[in-house]
């Protein structure tokens, strides 16, 4: 485990990097905007990373990892046939622990085009990897799709409500999804 001190050191610089992509976008932060934003020397950002870049990876790296633990639990929860409106309520800590840790930094992350394609591509790809499991196969091109979407659905939907679904809108969702698609 990481020095505390360059665990905190790395969580001031991230946040600082996140509010200034937030409040003017990529291409107008400099690494010295974060530093003077974290409160630390530049020397201090490079001990830590190489560039503006090299933060925005680490931090798509970091969201990709949780939403990989996350789904591996997701999974875990779908095996034992748990209801999704059952398993929202298991899952109710990574809901809160997404709207706030990783709502900011994943919206940041959002208005940068290439990082964008980064960030939906691995959540893509662990989608992928976790249906496999799931269904013990390959999943199909269609339901990668077809299932991602509907879970970046629900993440977009999370970070942009700012609130989670009640019991009742689940229940609907299952409904309507059961409507549209059989069974």
């Amino acid at each position: 485990m990481a020095d505390l001190r360059i665990q905190k050191t790395d969580k001031i610089i991230s946040s600082a990097f996140v509010d200034l992509v937030i409040e003017k976008e990529l291409a107008n932060v400099t690494v010295k905007d974060i530093a003077t934003r974290a409160m630390i020397n530049r020397k201090t950002f490079y001990a830590h990373y190489q560039d503006k870049f090299a933060l925005a990876d680490v931090i798509l790296q970091n969201i990709l990892t949780w939403l990989d633990e996350t789904l591996q639990k997701r999974v875990t929860l779908l095996k034992q046939e748990i209801p999704l409106s059952h398993a929202v309520t298991k899952l109710e800590e990574e809901l809160q622990e997404l709207m706030v840790n990783w709502r900011r930094p994943i919206n940041a992350l959002m208005t940068i085009p290439e990082t964008r394609v980064q960030l939906l591509a691995g959540a893509q790809r662990i989608f992928s990897e976790q249906f496999r499991v799931f269904f013990k196969r390959p999943a199909s091109e269609l339901e990668t799709t077809v299932i991602g979407s509907t879970m970046l659905g629900l993440i977009t939907y999370y970070l942009q409500s700012d609130d989670l679904p009640s019991h009742d809108e689940l229940q609907q969702l299952s409904t309507s999804l059961t409507l549209i698609f059989g069974g």
